[in-house]
C-alpha cells in the first residue's frame, strides 16, 4: 500500500523548501532568498507520530524563465488537487496576501481535496496579529508556523496527521501480484500493458509522453490473479516541462511502493542510461523484486552479436544490480511478454521464499569454515548462527562476536554464496549482523 500525498504548494519564496527540510529532518532542499532557486526535483518519505507519508516540495521545480513561473505554479497547485491525498497552502505573514494568493486559494477552493492553510514567517508571538488577514483566503483556520525555527511546527504535524487519519483506506486485493510497469518515455509501456492485457486500454503513439491517464488494471494468467500498476503521465493540459518531469517520478516513487515486482522497460536500439540504473537502484533500496526487460529487440542488429554476449556487457554495467535478470522482447512482434510475466511470477515467489534455520546453518557450517571472515583490528571474527528472520522481502541475520566489524567484501561473498544455493533471483536480500 502507498504512503499517502501531502504536497506543499504556494508561491515563489514563501519557505516551501524550508519547511519540507524541517518536516523530514535533514537539509535535501537548496534554499536560498532568491524566488524560484530550488531546482532539485524533491519528494522525500515523512513520518510524525507513527503516521507516515510522502511529502512533496513543489518548490522544487520551477522553471528558470521568470515570465512562466506564475503559469507553472498555477499549474502545480492543479496537478497537486489530481496527485495529493492532502494539500498544504503556504503563505507568507510579513507580505501578507498578494494576488498569486488569491488566484491560488480560489483554485484550492473549488477542488475535492483536503487543504490546510500555513501561515509562515510567525517567528514570535507578537508577529501573530498578522495572521488574521488570512481568514480572507476562504480556507478555514490559518495556522501560524515558523519554518525557519520550528515555531508551531508540531502543531500544524498534529492538523496534517488528523486530516489524513479522515482519508478512506482502499484495501487491495493481497491475492494478486502487483507489477509495476516502470521505464522511460517511449521505451513501450503502454504497448506492453496493452498486449498482455488484449485490449487498448490506452492511447499509443511514437510521441514520448502521450499516455495521459494512469491506470490499475488486473487480468489473469496461469490460474494467477495480477494487478498492472502502470505509470502513465500527466492529462494533456500539463504544459510546464518542469512539473511533467517532477510528477512523472513521483508516480514511478508511488507505483514502486505498491508493487511487489517492478518490471522495468529499457530501449535496447539506446541501451542502459544512468538514470535507468538510478532508477533500479530506487527499488532496490524499496527491497522490491525486479527484472530488467530490454523492449524494441527486433530494431537491434543482432549479425555480429550474441544475446549471451549483450547480457555479459550489461552485467558488468550492472555492478551491485547483478542480481537482477534481464529478458530481451519486442512487443511490436510479441516476442517472450508471456516469458516475462512467468519470469516476474518467479521473482515474486523468490521474494515469499522463507529457509529452514536447519538447512541454512548446514549449507554454511563447510563455507564458512573454509573461508573465515578476515581478521579486523587485531580481532578473529567467527559467525556462530544463521537465521532467516523475514520473508517478503527476505532478512537473513548472521549472529557474530564482532558483527561491526565484518567487511563489506565478505559480506558480499556471503550474498553471493546465498544466491548460488538457494536463488532469490531478481531479489534485494538484507543481510543483518548481530551479536549473539
Amino acid at each position: 500500500m502507498s504512503l499517502p500525498v501531502v504536497t506543499i504548494v504556494g508561491r515563489p519564496n514563501v519557505g516551501k523548501s524550508t519547511l519540507f527540510n524541517r518536516i523530514i529532518g535533514r537539509r535535501q532542499a537548496i534554499v536560498d532568498d532568491k524566488p524560484g532557486v530550488t531546482r532539485d526535483r524533491n519528494f522525500s518519505e515523512a513520518d510524525w507520530c507513527g503516521q507516515g507519508f510522502l511529502l512533496v516540495d513543489t518548490g522544487g521545480y520551477l522553471p528558470k524563465s521568470q515570465d512562466i513561473i506564475e503559469k507553472a505554479v498555477k499549474e502545480q497547485v492543479e496537478i497537486a488537487i489530481e496527485e495529493s491525498d492532502l494539500i498544504v497552502f503556504l503563505v507568507d505573514s510579513r507580505t501578507g496576501i498578494t494576488i498569486i494568493d488569491e488566484d491560488l486559494a480560489r483554485i484550492l477552493k473549488n477542488a475535492d481535496r483536503d487543504v490546510i492553510l500555513a501561515v509562515n514567517k510567525v517567528d514570535a508571538g507578537k508577529d501573530e496579529y498578522e495572521v488574521g488577514q488570512f481568514y480572507k483566503l476562504g480556507l478555514g483556520d490559518p495556522q501560524p508556523i515558523s519554518a525557519m525555527i520550528g515555531r508551531k511546527t508540531g502543531d500544524f504535524l498534529d492538523k496534517v496527521i488528523e486530516k489524513l487519519a479522515k482519508r478512506p483506506v482502499i484495501e487491495e486485493d493481497d491475492d494478486a501480484i502487483h507489477l509495476a510497469i516502470i521505464g522511460k518515455e517511449n521505451v513501450g509501456k503502454s504497448s506492453f500493458v496493452n498486449t498482455i492485457l488484449n485490449k487498448e486500454r490506452q492511447i499509443v503513439t511514437e510521441i514520448p509522453g502521450t499516455t495521459r491517464d494512469s491506470i490499475d488494471a488486473p487480468f489473469r494468467y496461469k490460474n494467477q490473479d495480477y494487478l498492472i500498476i502502470d505509470t502513465a503521465g500527466l492529462k494533456k493540459r500539463t504544459k510546464i516541462k518542469e512539473n511533467i518531469i517532477f510528477y512523472s517520478n513521483l508516480r514511478t516513487y508511488r507505483s514502486i511502493q505498491r508493487c511487489d515486482v517492478v518490471i522495468y522497460l529499457i530501449d535496447a536500439e539506446k541501451g542502459l542510461t544512468k538514470q535507468d540504473v538510478q532508477i533500479l537502484m530506487e527499488a532496490t533500496k524499496e527491497r522490491k523484486g525486479i527484472i530488467c526487460v530490454f523492449n524494441k529487440w527486433d530494431l537491434v542488429a543482432k549479425d555480429h552479436r550474441t544475446m549471451d554476449e549483450i547480457k555479459r556487457y550489461i552485467v558488468e554495467k550492472f555492478g551491485d544490480l547483478r542480481f537482477i535478470p534481464l529478458i530481451f522482447t519486442s512487443v511490436k512482434e510479441k516476442q517472450r511478454l508471456y516469458k516475462t510475466l512467468d519470469l516476474a511470477t518467479q521473482v515474486y515467489n523468490d521474494r515469499k521464499k522463507r529457509i529452514a534455520t536447519s538447512e541454512l546453518n548446514d549449507y554454511f557450517g563447510p563455507i564458512l569454515a573454509k573461508t573465515t571472515p578476515p581478521a579486523t583490528k587485531g580481532k578473529e571474527i567467527k559467525i556462530k548462527y544463521i537465521s532467516q528472520v523475514k520473508s517478503n522481502p527476505p532478512l537473513f541475520v548472521f549472529y557474530c562476536n564482532h558483527p561491526n566489524l565484518i567487511a563489506e567484501h565478505y559480506k558480499r561473498f556471503i550474498e553471493n554464496r546465498l544466491r548460488e544455493k538457494f536463488g532469490f533471483i531478481g531479489v534485494p536480500l538484507t543481510l543483518s549482523f548481530r551479536e549473539k
